[in-house]
């Protein structure tokens, strides 16, 4: 059995696909990826670190738009994996949401 995810389309992704709304913005977010996506985000991290540090450090030569391209491509694919990563919630928000769907339903 395979365990692979389907890899998302970088030509299709906004940055509303990362930032749904206002709220989210503000409060920090856990997740809890699977093991095929702690696998993507650690390959992709490393991928945008060597990159980085490959025109900043190894090469004397200034960046070029296709560096910045990539290296915006890459990104975009970690926080696209992040984002579908499941949602640590905490139990005070947990409980506040049950209370508040218990008042407006009565």
């Amino acid at each position: 059995m395979a365990l692979t995810a389907p890899f998302p389309d970088a030509a299709r992704m906004t940055r509303t696909d990362v930032l749904h709304d206002a709220e989210a913005t503000k409060r920090i977010i856990r997740r809890r990826p699977t093991q095929t996506q702690g696998q993507a985000l650690e390959k992709l991290g490393r991928a945008i670190e060597y990159l980085m540090d490959s025109r900043m450090a190894l090469i004397d030569e200034p960046s070029t738009k296709a560096d910045a391209e990539a290296l915006e491509i890459l990104m975009r694919l970690n926080r696209c994996v992040f984002s579908e990563c499941e949602e640590i919630v905490p139990v005070g928000r947990r409980l506040k949401a049950w209370v508040l769907a218990k008042v407006h339903a009565h």
